[in-house]
């Protein structure tokens, strides 16, 4: 059998009419003989000729008998084919979607290792499509796969790009945390343990709190922020056995780390029933703001019981060594203390400056 196989790998369309057209030629046959050969009209066989008709399997069973060799060489040609032409479509449609990589910090995923790509903007492109998880680079579409929403407020402050792809760092990071079986009972236990590190320093918080989360159900994962991703944290569900909390550095204070943290840990104790993504940072939304309120409630109860705060505050002695010594008494750090203070406008955000604390982390 007269053929050119290595004419099916070339990078252009290489239509299967073309080599069967040389087929016939070779042994002298015109379309209409190949046609009644083939019990097919002579139209079907002029079209798959010419383009306007695929290589179904039946016709490949049938050249086979006519032409000899096996039918799947006619089906994988046509597959071949096919496959050609749909990647060249994705790759114009790709290459439209140019002006979207402005939308995310490109430069700032390549030097963090997040991706592997090159100067030019189809590497570029095709690399964040495999970083994303999707199929194309417009940020809606990573939003709606994953099931979060922006309002217009926060769009006006947040790259919809950079919060995409931290959002999608931490997926990644939890996809490599083996946990188990999501247990409320055990989450609320391993936060009670997780409140005493609060005068940990990341280095040490960080692995622990992953440990003890896994342990109970929970990816945690402490991702560096991106320039204009918004976020302080998420809490989110991966399946119905495994939840994500995952956290940035974004605001670097130490009292907002632990806030968040706890608010995000409220989320997945009182809301596993809303299946959908609740981000922390990104500002007022009004159909989120009964949950929000919720895990506010949560994350300050939790840090610092109602009774031990009205007891501390009724005596209204705010001296740094006053808030010491409190804070040495509940188990917590006084910087969290302090925090907590100042966002009820209790003492002045310029005041206790060296009870307050930063983290970094890279």
């Amino acid at each position: 059998m007269t053929t050119k196989p290595q004419r099916v790998f070339s990078d252009m369309p290489v239509p299967p009419g073309d080599i069967l057209a040389e087929e016939i030629e070779v042994r002298g046959m015109t379309q209409r003989e190949l046609a009644a050969r083939l019990d097919r009209p002579p139209q079907v066989v002029n079209e798959i000729i010419r383009g306007k008709k695929a290589i179904t399997p039946d016709t490949a069973i049938a050249l086979g008998k006519v032409l000899g060799g096996s039918p799947q060489f006619w089906t994988n040609l046509e597959a071949s084919y096919q496959m050609t032409l749909a990647r060249q479509r994705a790759k114009d449609a790709l290459l439209n979607e140019k002006q979207l990589l402005k939308e995310y910090p490109v430069g700032t995923l390549i030097k963090r290792g997040w991706l592997s790509a090159g100067r030019d903007a189809e590497s570029r492109m095709n690399a964040l499509l495999e970083f994303l998880g999707v199929a194309s680079i417009e940020p809606k579409v990573y939003q709606a796969a994953v099931g979060f929403r922006i309002t217009e407020a926060a769009q006006r402050k947040v790259s919809p790009g950079a919060l995409a792809a931290w959002l999608r760092k931490g997926e990644l990071d939890a996809q490599e945390i083996r946990t188990a079986d999501y247990d409320a009972q055990a989450f609320r236990a391993a936060l009670t343990a997780i409140r005493g590190m609060t005068e940990q320093p990341p280095a040490e918080f960080i692995p622990a709190i992953t440990q003890l989360c896994a342990g109970s159900g929970v990816a945690f994962c402490a991702v560096q922020e991106l320039p204009k991703s918004g976020a302080n944290g998420v809490a989110r569900w991966l399946t119905d056995r495994k939840a994500l909390l995952q956290m940035s550095n974004r605001n670097k204070w130490a009292d907002i780390f632990w806030f968040s943290f706890f608010h995000e840990a409220g989320h997945l104790l009182k809301h596993r029933t809303q299946r959908r993504m609740l981000i922390d940072g990104l500002g007022d939304d009004p159909d989120t703001a009964e949950m929000e309120a919720e895990a506010d409630q949560f994350a300050r109860d939790f840090l610092i019981s109602p009774e031990d705060w009205n007891a501390f505050c009724a005596e209204g002695n705010f001296t740094p060594s006053a808030i010491r010594h409190f804070a040495q008494s509940i188990g917590v750090a006084p910087f969290i203390v302090v925090g907590r203070l100042q966002k009820e406008k209790r003492v002045a955000y310029n005041r206790l400056a060296d009870l307050k604390l930063r983290y970094t982390w890279g």
